[in-house]
């Protein structure tokens, strides 16, 4: 059955240990993908991911339907269409022995753009993290990404761990020439590390060093929202803005969400059953929480600013001391 068209759909290729901690606090109807083609390791994401609406799928995604060599190596993490350049400082340096090759299958392949048409769906995000083949399953999605994508995040590499894979300006110049532009990288200053002794010795102190050699990370790209106005009227809008929305506040761009927010509220207002939407009460909270955190300098100008935008896009009140408390149990 077709999801409605409040539901969020995420998918997620090469999720091997379930929903992408980006996602764990969504708060709202949710159609979770997840892709796995060893029937053993889908079971296993079955067996431990009982959250509603997260659904695994025992397939094998790349540009297009065929057959194709797979790798498996000796740590499970580290298979991929791609084999492992043991040379390359990942491989040798931090993970050495587990690039080794074990054995090679054959696995059947299909594009997400038949995936997704075979189930009659249209993709709000994707998340990418397929040890070197995120740019061919990208080109097998064309159609989707050209329609319907909001977001994604897309595991890059700076390095070849694998031989002849597509490095961070390919995946680059692919999405920027389809009208998304560079949200961030989930990188914090903490690279590969030359040795061990300088990885963070406790695991209970924030580690805020920076170290090592930056080999591969997340980056997340974003639709420019000209282009979901264009796309999108109506409710349709409403609940793309949110969702949008929504996805800046996971993945810490919370200055794009609200003024996101900001640019739909002065056109625009939410219809009575779009507040009543479950993704709609759960932003609302998120970013009263989040401008709420300004009432600790009342008199400064960001305290003002924060009260005006939460009430130009809620329609909300926002106030300090026990009131602010208030508040935030209501919603």
């Amino acid at each position: 059955m077709k999801p409605n068209e409040s539901t969020t759909i995420v998918v997620d290729v090469g999720g091997r240990y379930g929903m992408h901690p980006s996602w764990s606090g969504f708060v709202g109807e949710l159609l979770y993908l997840t892709f796995e083609p060893d029937p053993e390791e889908a079971e296993r994401l079955r067996q431990r991911n009982s959250r509603p609406g997260f659904e695994v799928v025992e397939l094998a995604l790349a540009k297009a339907e065929g057959e194709r060599e797979f790798y498996l190596t000796k740590h499970r993490g580290y298979c991929s269409f791609y084999p492992p350049n043991l040379d390359s400082e990942w491989f040798k340096r931090y993970r050495p022995g587990e690039g080794e090759i074990e054995s090679i299958i054959r696995v059947k392949t299909s594009s997400l753009d038949s995936f997704a048409s075979s189930r009659q769906i249209d993709i709000d995000f994707l998340k990418i993290d397929t040890e070197g083949s995120e740019l061919e399953i990208l080109e097998g999605a064309e159609r989707q990404i050209s329609s319907n994508v909001l977001g994604m995040r897309v595991e890059v590499l700076f390095e070849e761990i694998y031989k002849d894979v597509p490095l961070f300006p390919e995946i680059f110049n692919h999405l920027q020439a389809r009208d998304f532009f560079f949200l961030n990288l989930d990188y914090f200053g903490r690279g590969v590390p030359r040795h061990a002794l300088f990885r963070n010795p406790n695991p209970l102190v924030p580690d805020n060093d920076r170290y090592g050699a930056l080999i591969g990370t997340d980056g997340v790209w974003l639709r420019k929202y000209d282009w979901v106005c264009d796309r999108y009227k109506g409710e349709s809008l409403e609940l793309a803005t949110l969702k949008y929305a929504y996805f800046c506040m996971l993945n810490n761009a919370p200055d794009v969400a609200l003024d996101t927010l900001m640019s739909f509220a002065a056109t625009n207002s939410f219809s009575p059953s779009t507040v009543e939407s479950k993704i709609y009460c759960s932003l609302r909270r998120i970013c009263a929480e989040y401008l709420g955190r300004y009432r600790v300098n009342p008199e400064d100008v960001q305290w003002e600013m924060a009260c005006s935008m939460l009430k130009e896009i809620f329609d909300l009140e926002l106030e300090g001391g026990n009131k602010y408390w208030e508040l935030i149990q209501s919603l």
